[in-house]
């Protein structure tokens, strides 16, 4: 349905650039289109969006609103470039410049707004009760949690969240969360679960379990087996990063190959060649704050504009990463008084009211503005735009043997952390978001970080 309205909307996009160049009399004259010409691009246009939408997956699995518009707008990107690409090489006949921006952009407006006006439809239903799938998530760990939080909050998912089925009898207590879920919402223990099914007449079960616990996941399906519900179960992200496996076979013995998580070969050159024209890219576009930030940083406080520290690049090696100075010239000689590294409870820490930051610096690190001197890194093949977070090297040290999986790639400017709630994102969830999008590189992943990256930096969250 939603391929069918797209392909729609694609064909309308372009009538209307066509329409409003020629009648609006925009840029260049040019002869009409033959009417092969017209279909030839429409039917072009539907086929290269098919192909691209495929590749994707974009209409396989269920987004919230911004993520959503963030694949259809990769997706309108990329058939754009195909199909020019195409007529460069092909030259069938040639597209006004005029008409393809109008196009791009009308048709970025339609897809986004029909997106729109889906969720809110959807939304609205939902919160009558329609439309919506009964759901029962089993397990109540961190994943857990955070699957029903997010169908809480958006009922365009099309999610009724029923409660929590628990391993043992006290709620909370499958050993994979940091704190329990609510008592309210814990329906009962798995040895209830068929009842549960019929009472609470659930459509859907989702199962969340660690990874020690995959056995009972047959134990689940032979509960459902008697109910019309729907069975689906959460990877545990620990195995799928760790064994990054790969299948083949000598006759009709199977062979399974282990490796870490790495981005090698021509992915390697691929992300390369990204990150030095995003960076040169960036340093012409906010060149002015070169200018303006350094000024305000020596107005506000005495010392040197830039913070240069010791980090942990790619395989561990350390570099010097440079940033706008956000804190007071001695921060490092007073980080002592405010965290005892040797104590704390994992390797990392934040702290959300360091009385270390200036005022400036305040503005810099909501913003992100501190983060622009690392273009230089870029620049220098010693980070990259996207990639694990760049760790300092007393942290590093004290990593054990599953966290320094993460130093296998040069850290980012931007990645999971940043977008996924940075300084409020525990160690465990952020290293597991990391090591996942190194297993899963492709240049793709890498834009819609980029892109998600705007809105993550505008909502301010865990930017301490």
């Amino acid at each position: 349905m939603h391929w069918l309205s797209d392909i729609a909307l694609h064909w309308l996009a372009l009538v209307c650039a066509y329409a409003i160049k020629e009648l609006g009399q925009v840029g260049i004259p040019t002869d009409p289109f033959a009417g092969r010409h017209v279909l030839l691009t429409l039917f072009g246009v539907a086929a290269i969006w098919t192909a691209v939408t495929s590749a994707q997956e974009t209409y396989q699995y269920k987004r919230r609103f911004f993520a959503e518009v963030v694949n259809l707008l990769t997706a309108l990107g990329l058939t754009v470039a195909v199909a020019m690409s195409l007529v460069y090489f092909f030259r069938p006949f040639v597209y006004p410049r005029w008409f393809t921006i109008l196009y791009v952009a009308l048709c970025a407006v339609c897809l986004t707004l029909s997106r729109a006006v889906k969720n809110t439809i959807r939304r609205w239903l939902a919160q009558r009760g329609r439309l919506v799938r009964r759901l029962i998530i089993v397990g109540d760990g961190e994943v857990a949690r955070r699957l029903a939080r997010i169908c809480a909050e958006d009922p365009a998912l099309g999610y009724r969240f029923m409660g929590f089925v628990t391993l043992d009898a006290a709620p909370g207590g499958n050993g994979n969360r940091r704190q329990p879920a609510p008592p309210d919402q814990v329906l009962g223990r798995l040895d209830d679960l068929e009842r549960l099914l019929t009472e609470t007449a659930a459509e859907e079960v989702i199962v969340t379990l660690p990874g020690r616990e995959h056995g009972r996941i047959l134990d689940v399906a032979h509960r459902c087996s008697g109910h019309a519900v729907r069975l689906r179960v959460v990877p545990d992200l620990f195995e799928v990063v760790m064994l990054r496996a790969t299948v083949t076979e000598i006759e009709d013995i199977p062979l399974i190959g282990l490796r870490d998580p790495v981005i090698t070969g021509y992915q390697s050159w691929v992300k390369r060649a990204f990150d030095l024209a995003v960076a040169v890219f960036c340093l012409v576009l906010f060149s002015p704050l070169f200018l303006v930030i350094p000024i305000l940083i020596r107005l506000d406080s005495r010392g040197s504009v830039f913070f240069v520290q010791e980090r942990a690049g790619e395989n561990g090696r350390p570099f010097r990463m440079y940033k706008f100075r956000s804190m007071v010239a001695d921060a490092q000689e007073r980080l002592g008084e405010l965290v005892k590294l040797e104590e704390l409870s994992e390797p990392v820490y934040k702290l959300a009211d360091d009385p270390r930051v200036t005022r400036v610096g305040r503005f810099l690190r909501r913003t992100s503005l501190d983060e622009l001197p690392q273009l230089f890194n870029v620049l220098r093949g010693q980070m990259s735009i996207v990639g694990p977070r760049p760790e300092a090297m007393e942290v590093v040290w004290r990593y054990n043997l599953w966290h320094r999986k993460r130093l296998g790639v040069k850290p980012g400017m931007t990645g999971p952390m940043q977008v996924s709630g940075r300084g409020e994102l525990p160690l465990e969830d952020r290293i597991r978001l990391e090591l996942l999008y190194i297993s899963e590189y492709s240049l793709l992943t890498d834009i819609k970080f980029c892109l998600k990256t705007i809105p993550a930096v505008l909502r301010g969250q865990g930017a301490y």
